[in-house]
This record gives structure tokens, sequence and C-alpha cells, in this order.
């Protein structure tokens, strides 16, 4: 037999050997999947109610015309988004493992949950489940209410649960600003008084019509260079505001004063379509991490991060020279 005919022949009993392989691998993965049922404590669909146990006080929110809305007041500003979230996270929720016949509900901290919640849906089910003690950073025990069996399930709902009011409440959202739409700011700090105005220029490409724009910004009706690392630094802070918590959504001139925003500083930017954006802070918070802010002349008070604020509030007219 040649040299050729015998790599030929152990080339085919490789491919006879990889075709049982992958054979065999195929028929356990369908076995597997098969017989790899998941075992859900809640299976729920549409639901429109749900009350939750945070550890310190129950929750309780209903869907109103599929909106969610906080049952102590129609008009807290629910965030649609982190509810919606909670309830099909608890509502579909899948067990890691189950112990058919457990110890008593104080071995898995079940006998006073840490937390609970419970979901009704359109149809009027309703199930409440249970969350005992940790088993790790990643999983919790928990019960059906009622039932016997004992689950773990991920930590992610005992997450969720950990939450207030407030961080339920949806946040208030800044316009989008850039160079190219903002036309004037005003900045007014204690005795610091900034006004930055714009001037724009236009060049056409005469061979492709494309259009250009360039920017001549003055400060107190002083030209600026256009190469100015401070002032493109303040135009980049002001176009990445974010909010990143409500304090709260009702506040009144007292609450206002307690968070210094009586006398705060202010940021005003008018916008080329005639728009205007209003920003008040106030004083820092006690974590010292944000300020107390109003957007807008709005009854919220919410928490701006001092990474989002940049250097917005330390500006002054020294920084822009040079």
């Amino acid at each position: 037999m040649s040299k050729q005919s015998k790599q030929l022949l152990t080339l085919a009993g490789v491919v006879v050997v990889c075709g049982a392989l992958y054979l065999g691998l195929s028929f356990y993965n369908q076995s597997t999947a098969d017989t790899d049922e998941t075992v859900y404590l809640t299976q729920l669909e549409d639901v429109t109610a749900l009350s939750f146990y945070n550890g310190t006080e129950t929750l309780a929110f209903s869907k109103v015309d599929g909106t969610w809305q906080w049952d102590g007041d129609s008009a807290f500003p629910a965030d649609q988004s982190a509810l919606t979230s909670l309830a099909d996270t608890a509502g579909q929720l899948a067990a890691v493992r189950t112990f058919e016949t457990p110890e008593s509900a104080d071995s898995y901290g079940l006998d006073a949950p840490a937390y609970e919640i419970t979901l009704t849906t359109a149809g009027g089910d309703s199930k409440t489940v249970l969350i005992g003690n940790s088993v790790d950073s990643s999983y919790t025990y928990a019960q059906v209410e009622g039932e016997v069996t004992v689950y773990t399930i991920s930590s992610t709902l005992a997450d969720d649960l950990n939450v207030e009011l407030m961080d339920l409440a949806q946040v208030e959202s800044f316009p989008d600003l850039s160079e190219d739409n903002m036309e004037t700011i005003d900045i007014q700090n204690g005795d610091t008084s900034l006004t930055f105005t714009k001037e724009t220029a236009t060049d056409t490409d005469e061979e492709s019509g494309e259009t250009t724009s360039t920017y001549t910004w003055s400060l107190n009706g002083t030209e600026l260079d256009s190469e100015n690392e401070t002032l493109s630094g303040m135009i980049s802070d002001l176009s990445y505001l974010y909010f990143s918590s409500c304090y709260d959504y009702q506040s009144d001139e007292a609450q206002r004063a307690d968070c210094g925003l009586d006398s705060p500083v202010t940021i005003t930017v008018t916008c080329n379509d005639g728009t205007a954006m209003k920003l008040e802070i106030g004083d820092a918070t006690p974590e010292g991490d944000s300020y107390y802010a109003v957007l807008n002349g709005s009854d919220a008070i919410h928490r701006i991060s001092t990474t989002a604020l940049g250097d917005l509030l330390t500006l002054n007219e020294e920084a822009f020279q040079g």
C-alpha cells in the first residue's frame, strides 16, 4: 500500500471517529435538554399590582391604564422601567435548588423574612414570595407563602427589594445640549457672574455644497480663544448633565431652604430653538458626593453628583484667561 493510501485511510478513520463523537455529544445534549426542566416559584403573566416589604416598610404599586402608580399618591413619578422589571423578575422566579423536605423555617431565615413581595395579576391570581437568609453573595433562600418547599434563588430579587420609595421615583431628564444648539450660557454663583455669548460663522464648500459652522464665544463681552480648554471643558460638562436620584418630588419653600436652594448657584442656557434650561444648585448632600438641584423650576428636588457637575461650580473669569 502506498504512503498516500495509508494517509487517506488514516484521515477516513479520523472522520469516522469525529462523526461518532459528534453524534454522541448531540444525543447527550438533547437528552440533557429534554430532562433539564427549570423549576419556577412563580409564573405569573400580566401583573397589575405588587407590594413588597423592603426590611423597613411595605410599599404598594398598582397599574392604572397601563401605568404604574404608587398607592400612597398617584402624583408620585413612578419609575415605569424599574417597576416593570421588578414585576417581571418576581413574576417569573426561577429556582436554583429545591428542598422538598426542608428543615424548620428558622433554619433559612423564613420565620422572619428579610423581604417579601406579593404579586397580583389582572385575572386575580396572587402569590407572595418570602426571602430569607443569604446563602452567599449570589443566592438567597426563598419560599412561596403557604407552601412547604424551600428554594434557593438568585440574590437579584433581594437586591431589587432593598430600596426605598424615592429610589423608585423617575428622575427628570436634561435637554440635549451641545455647542451646536447652545446660544448663551449664564452662570450666577455668589459674586461671580459669567455670561457667555456665541457667534456663528458658516462656510459652504463650492464643490460639495457642504456647510460647516465655526463658533466664537465671548465672556462678559470679551472674545475667547477657540482653543480655550476651560471653555471646551465647560461646554462638555453642560452637554453631559444628569441627575443621579430624586430627593423629593413635591418640595415646599422650607425644604428648598433646607437644601440651600433659597440662594442657589444658577446656570441658565438658551438654545437656538428658543428653549432654555435653568439649573439651580444648592448645598452638598450629607454624603458629600452630590448636590441638591432643581431643573426648570420643578417642584422636585434631585441629587446631581459632583462628577456630573465637573468644574461648573468653581468657574470664574480668571479661569478663562490665558
